[in-house]
């Protein structure tokens, strides 16, 4: 998604806590804290969701050393560099895939016989 003049994802997703007993499974749901991009490298906490597995696809694996939470504020600020490598993966998921050569047939355009124009209907 887009937001003002950059191209990044409009959700980031925080593990809130690991799986049941400390181990984390592929087959059990986890819940996250969903934060909604706000401005630049700023994203806002927006709300608690559980995802299943199936349902989360990890984009780009962010370092602890690549973002400041605020917990207090509630927002999470991305490192300059994990940002342009989202923007681009944003974009390469927009660029249409190309297609085939195909050979385009040129309809011709009908224009209205003279006795439909406008200058006809008026009167």
């Amino acid at each position: 998604m887009t937001h003002g003049e950059l191209n990044v994802p409009s959700a980031y997703a925080v593990p809130h806590t690991p799986a049941q007993g400390g181990m984390s499974s592929a087959l059990m749901v986890a819940d996250v804290h969903v934060f909604r991009h706000e401005f630049i490298t700023q994203f806002r906490y927006s709300h608690c969701a559980t995802v299943h597995p199936a349902d989360m696809h990890i984009l780009e694996p962010i370092e602890d050393h690549s973002t400041l939470y605020e917990e207090e504020k509630g927002t999470v600020f991305l490192a300059r560099d994990v940002m342009t490598r989202m923007q681009k993966l944003s974009m390469q998921a927009r660029r249409p895939v190309p297609l085939p050569a195909q050979r385009y047939h040129h309809r011709p355009r009908y224009s209205m016989p003279a006795s439909m124009s406008s200058a006809h209907l008026r009167s």
